[in-house]
């Protein structure tokens, strides 16, 4: 993610993001100065400024000519902080949801989509979790695998590197093209980080966890044959 596109997901447009950072750039600036260093028209300029001034995020500096100025970095993020933290409180208070009790097979897409369930997963188990993937992928997981292990949550990683951080069991495996994951016995999922499948439905966590402790005992007689 770009300077821009954080500045967008806190609320600002595409031009108010690079009026922001022009303004911070150059200290306190007229909206014709704001327009011309910026290279954005001018009535889109202005435009832009005076929401920024609306939302709280520059000032105007009153003289001969209006002109403008940026709250600094940190209040911006203080102020953002602040009303992620309330609207956060308000869906908490406020959002009803009920339960999907069938179990669906769930398809979710897109690397970052993905991330996010994985470390959502990792993070909300309660007793241990299995994990067959690659160093690569593993290595994206790192903090919440470790947060998991200081909580005693028993982790068993198949890889075909043994991973820096902590863990209960390792079994040196070959390489995968895609990643399994179960929690709990509870939930899975497996796939790519372009797509990947996800449930909670009982027969494919089952299938799922046979097959990684079918993989376990073969790698175990592979062991036990080598020494």
């Amino acid at each position: 993610m770009n300077l821009i596109d954080a500045l967008k997901s806190i609320g600002f447009t595409q031009q108010e993001s690079i009026i922001y950072i022009t303004l911070c750039k150059h200290g306190e600036l007229s909206g014709y100065e704001a327009a011309k260093i910026s290279g954005i028209s001018r009535s889109n300029a202005y435009a832009a400024l005076s929401s920024l001034v609306d939302k709280g995020s520059a000032h105007i500096i009153e003289g001969t000519s209006a002109k403008y100025i940026a709250i600094s970095k940190d209040e911006l993020i203080m102020n953002a902080t602040r009303d992620f933290d309330e609207n956060i409180q308000v869906i908490r208070d406020n959002l009803e949801f009920n339960l999907v009790t069938n179990n669906p097979y769930i398809t979710i897409v897109d690397t970052k989509n993905i991330i996010n369930k994985i470390k959502n997963m990792i993070t909300q188990s309660k007793f241990r979790l299995y994990f067959c993937a690659d160093k690569k992928i593993l290595d994206i997981f790192s903090y919440e695998i470790i947060e998991a292990y200081n909580y005693d949550k028993k982790i068993v990683i198949l890889s075909p590197e043994v991973p820096k951080f902590s863990h209960n069991k390792f079994y040196k495996s070959f390489n995968y093209e895609s990643f399994k994951l179960i929690i709990d016995t509870e939930e899975v999922i497996t796939g790519t980080l372009n797509q990947a499948l996800y449930s909670r439905n009982t027969t494919l966590v089952r299938l799922i966890r046979e097959a990684i402790i079918n993989e376990i005992h073969l790698i175990d007689i592979k062991n036990n044959i080598s020494n």
